[in-house]
């Protein structure tokens, strides 16, 4: 299996195949079953994905063509080069409906974040949101590259908008911990991570968090 799928899988976990093509024949079904097994043989050998992929997108196989390239590459492990083809795709002509190109410029801030381009991960993520602004997903991203730069107060008001979104999100209180937790802000850093973990007791970060923050209160107490 190519060691970034399980990344990949994750990026695409919640993908909708929606129906807003450059190519009349991009309205069949065919093409979102071709969609989904492209992104499936990711799984099995990325490179021969790549390829036929890129043949595929030669082919006239449009916008679903190029995403499963962009996926191809993330999981060959050429994060940048699959955010920036994934933005080209959000803005481009043949981008798709609105609620496709938000998915695309989240997928796009996402891998800019894990290569630490915050400012990209940024324009990705502020770009996505001028389409939606209550989008939970690129607000996070958005406030990952605030907290990537250390404008932790600009992350925390992100985030907060998230919660005043849906106040049981527990990512949202988990990045808001590490950020009050950054600009010393202890009592509520501890507040947001013991909810975030009782929200998702399983979570290996929240939980690492958790002790992290309880150990400088526990500093602080013995001072």
């Amino acid at each position: 299996m190519t060691r970034h799928f399980s990344h990949v899988a994750c990026l695409m976990g919640g993908l909708i195949l929606f129906s807003t093509p450059s190519l009349a024949s991009d309205l069949t079904p065919e093409f979102e079953a071709r969609h989904k097994s492209c992104l499936e043989s990711i799984a099995v050998d990325a490179e021969t994905a790549f390829e036929a992929a890129m043949q595929w997108r030669d082919q006239g196989g449009g916008r679903r063509a190029k995403h499963c390239v962009a996926m191809a590459l993330f999981a060959l492990g050429h994060e940048d080069e699959a955010a920036y083809r994934l933005d080209k795709l959000a803005e481009g002509a043949d981008g798709g409906t609105k609620e496709t190109r938000v998915k695309h410029y989240a997928e796009a801030a996402n891998l800019w974040l894990t290569v630490n381009e915050p400012e990209k991960a940024y324009a990705s993520a502020s770009a996505g949101l001028k389409l939606a602004y209550d989008h939970l997903e690129l607000r996070i991203a958005r406030a990952r590259a605030y907290a990537l730069s250390g404008r932790y107060d600009f992350a925390e008001t992100d985030l907060t908008s998230v919660l005043a979104l849906d106040p049981n999100y527990a990512p949202a209180l988990r990045y808001r911990a590490d950020a009050r937790f950054k600009q010393d802000k202890i009592e509520e850093a501890q507040a947001d991570i013991e909810a975030a973990l009782d929200l998702d007791p399983t979570s290996v970060e929240t939980a690492l968090l958790r002790g992290q923050i309880r150990e400088a209160v526990r500093l602080a107490e013995a001072e």
